[in-house]
């Protein structure tokens, strides 16, 4: 009995700690190598940089060169080169850099408004802007059909960029080209010790950590009038506490023209406030380093800005992605301001007494009107008291993985459904060369007023070799292409692989809103390239269900608690042989020892499977917001050790049951045995062997429960047959003791088999 109790208390424990501590979640498609349509290749040390993408081509900064590469086939149709000179080479290597720093990395690109370019580059950290005029080509020169990026270019100027580009290739710098006019995010030194946000003439005050503290840039928008930067710094108001890094977003107007008299090259609007990216709860989990930005997704009648958020490197390893209001970025800057009194106060909220007015730090036609006392305040003040709270206020999708962290994000927005609604469809990279794709639902309980969110994640691709970083993601609608960007790499793989699926079950278990399966075709087509009207019945599409809804919607395939037969038609194609496996896994199509074909593999084609449980009916005490849509299998290799520990504990529980049976039934044979034959006294040692009345056979009544005792080749486990005509060989005793159906050693067989 004490051994029951601590298998029980085990099996609890265990159940506590997968409810409390949820696993990441999985996909439906998961590959080791996704299908790679096209390659562009460079060096490692070229620190590509997308400065510019249409339908059609990139612009790719690299080494001394920035190359126009076609989205089809990733294939070079221009480049424009622009070298160091020998001197700056040698002062940077005078400098102590290496050698493969003292080259000029091209890292801004801008159209002007008369049609000349705008390009700067490192120059050997001697950083450098030119101006392109374009030049008129010959037939014969002229650009391929589509491609505006073909043209040849002349230089028509060349200055010093301090303040416009980075020094070095590496550094987390970033711009934004609004109104004809440069707004730049990076260092105005060499050693990197004066970071600064810049316009012609305007910049952040230096050495003011209070305005930047060792700031990362990840990525500035343009909307409304305001130009948006996303940086990761020192935290100020947690000085006192310790060292902590905090995101942020910072605005400035574009129309902001300086201070008056000594305030004429200081910014009078900057102001920041802290990007809130959290697990909520009564201690809300942050994180806390934002890593990359999207461009400004228009997601229905809201604008929204997307992010990836990571734990610091000496923290657990985790990452999120958020997504931010446009208008709840630009209220935060609306509210309270944040001061110290000194330096051994806390951080509080300013008074609105003491704030002068008109308010500090709002738009005005001509801010060399503005008091010096109003840019003095925003100059001491420019943190603000509220912070910007995340949509939905929790994180879209979280990652807790030892192995990897999110690094760069993508959107592919609006995506209609067959039943007309609209999703995100969310493409994060990671560091070590995967790419997961999700998208996000808002469900509603019966016995709730509130919405959840669910994220469904629905493919995982190793695309760039293990241990190579995403350093960016771009996406092409047209072309059905994301283009993977490594430090050396371009990468071309699909948008979707709804055409790589072959069964109807393995296609609506993806939950890719733009994949639906063909009643006509018994294909599963993309929404988007397919000649459908939204509404008919002529396609089947399941998002927001569990498998086993998703099942009973497809033809053929019947309910959960029978054995169905997957046959398919067509032959299976390359791509279809790498993914079917993994799809047919999550759908719970995994054959048994069996059903392994003696030689070759059919890849899941023409095979008995089995349609698993949904998860939702496995573990339906884990309200988790963010539950996968993983089969029981997935689930289970992702809980680890608290599952095994379970298994074993399960199976212990029914050893003891067993063993409680058969001394029961041992005890009550005992007090019998003078009734019974002298031959029948050790049966439980000895297994009984009938003579079938058909084949004159030897019967094991305990088949299947020992597989080393038992002589037949195939075990019989009908235990609801009926056995009377095996009971009438058996002895008068023994038929009043051991009734076929209902007998205590019956019972004990059902239990150990």
């Amino acid at each position: 009995m004490a051994h029951l109790n601590i298998l029980l208390i085990t099996c609890s424990i265990g159940l506590t700690i997968v409810a409390a501590w949820m696993p990441d979640v999985r996909p439906d498609l998961q590959t080791k190598q996704d299908k790679v349509l096209a390659h562009f290749i460079g060096n490692s040390t070229d620190y590509f940089k997308i400065l510019d993408h249409n339908d059609e081509s990139v612009l790719v900064g690299a080494k001394d060169v920035i190359y126009n590469v076609s989205l089809h086939g990733l294939r070079e149709i221009g480049r424009l080169e622009w070298h160091s000179t020998d001197a700056d080479r040698e002062l940077c290597a005078l400098k102590g850099k290496p050698e493969r720093d003292c080259h000029n990395y091209l890292r801004v690109f801008a159209r002007r408004p008369n049609g000349e370019v705008l390009l700067c580059g490192t120059n050997s950290y001697k950083p450098r802007c030119r101006h392109y005029t374009p030049v008129e080509m010959s037939s014969e020169e002229a650009a391929p059909a589509g491609h505006a990026y073909a043209l040849r270019y002349e230089v028509s100027r060349d200055v010093e960029a301090q303040g416009l580009c980075p020094y070095s290739p590496a550094h987390n710098s970033t711009y934004a080209f609004a109104d004809g006019q440069l707004y730049s995010a990076t260092v105005a030194d060499f050693s990197g010790g004066d970071p600064l946000i810049y316009r012609e003439n305007l910049r952040t005050e230096q050495y003011d950590l209070k305005q930047l503290n060792q700031p990362d840039f990840v990525g500035a928008i343009e909307k409304n009038g305001f130009v948006l930067f996303f940086f990761r710094e020192l935290s100020m108001e947690f000085m006192n506490f310790g060292k902590a890094v905090y995101s942020r977003v910072a605005r400035v107007c574009k129309n902001d023209k300086g201070g008056p008299y000594n305030h004429g090259k200081s910014w009078t609007t900057f102001l920041k406030a802290r990007l809130n990216c959290s697990v909520p709860g009564d201690f809300p989990f942050y994180f806390d380093e934002i890593q990359a930005i999207s461009p400004v997704v228009e997601s229905g009648s809201k604008s929204l800005v997307y992010a990836v958020f990571t734990t610091s490197v000496n923290a657990i390893p985790g990452s999120a992605v958020c997504a931010f209001d446009v208008d709840d970025i630009l209220a935060a800057f609306e509210g309270d301001f944040k001061s110290q009194k000194d330096s051994q106060s806390h951080w509080l909220p300013v008074e609105r007494e003491q704030v002068p007015k008109p308010r500090p730090g709002q738009c005005v036609e001509d801010s060399r009107t503005v008091s010096s006392i109003a840019v003095n305040f925003i100059k001491t003040h420019p943190l603000m008291e509220n912070a910007v709270p995340a949509v939905h206020g929790r994180p879209l999708l979280t990652k807790v993985n030892l192995h990897h962290r999110l690094t760069a994000i993508a959107v592919d927005p609006q995506i209609r459904s067959l039943n007309g609604a609209y999703y995100d469809v969310i493409y994060s990279g990671t560091d070590d060369g995967k790419v997961t794709k999700f998208i996000n639902m808002l469900t509603t309980h019966p016995n709730s007023t509130v919405d959840r969110l669910k994220t469904v994640v629905i493919s995982e691709m190793q695309v760039l070799p293990l241990g190579t970083p995403v350093r960016d993601l771009v996406i092409s609608s047209k072309k059905n292409s994301l283009v993977v960007v490594s430090d050396g790499s371009l990468v071309n793989v699909p948008l979707h692989h709804c055409t790589l699926i072959v069964d109807c079950l393995g296609c609506l278990s993806l939950q890719d809103p733009i994949c639906a399966w063909d009643l006509q075709t018994h294909e599963c087509k993309n929404l988007a390239t397919s000649q459908h009207k939204f509404g008919t019945k002529t396609y089947l599409q399941s998002l927001n269900t569990t498998k086993k809804a998703a099942a009973s919607l497809c033809p053929h395939i019947p309910s959960a608690e029978t054995v169905s037969f997957v046959t398919m038609a067509p032959p299976p194609t390359e791509e279809q042989k790498l993914l079917y496996s993994n799809v047919a896994a999550a759908a719970g199509n995994q054959p048994s020892l069996e059903q392994l074909p003696s030689g070759g593999d059919d890849f899941g084609l023409n095979k008995i499977t089995l349609t698993s449980m949904d998860p939702d009916d496995i573990m339906p005490n884990l309200n988790d917001p963010q539950k996968s849509t993983a089969s029981v299998d997935e689930i289970r290799h992702a809980s680890g050790s608290s599952y095994l520990l379970i298994t074993f504990s399960i199976f212990g529980i029914f050893m003891l049951g067993s063993c409680v049976g058969v001394i029961c039934v041992k005890a009550n044979s005992h007090m019998r045995d003078s009734q019974m034959d002298e031959s029948h006294r050790n049966h439980f040692g000895k297994p009984i062997q009938f003579k079938h009345q058909n084949t004159g056979k030897d019967i094991n009544l305990l088949m299947g429960s020992n597989p080393y005792a038992t002589t037949q080749k195939t075990p019989n486990l009908d235990l609801e047959k009926d056995r009377s005509h095996e009971c009438k060989n058996s002895t008068e005793h023994l038929e009043k003791e051991l009734p076929c159906k209902t007998s205590t050693l019956m019972k004990v067989k059902r239990t150990y088999i």
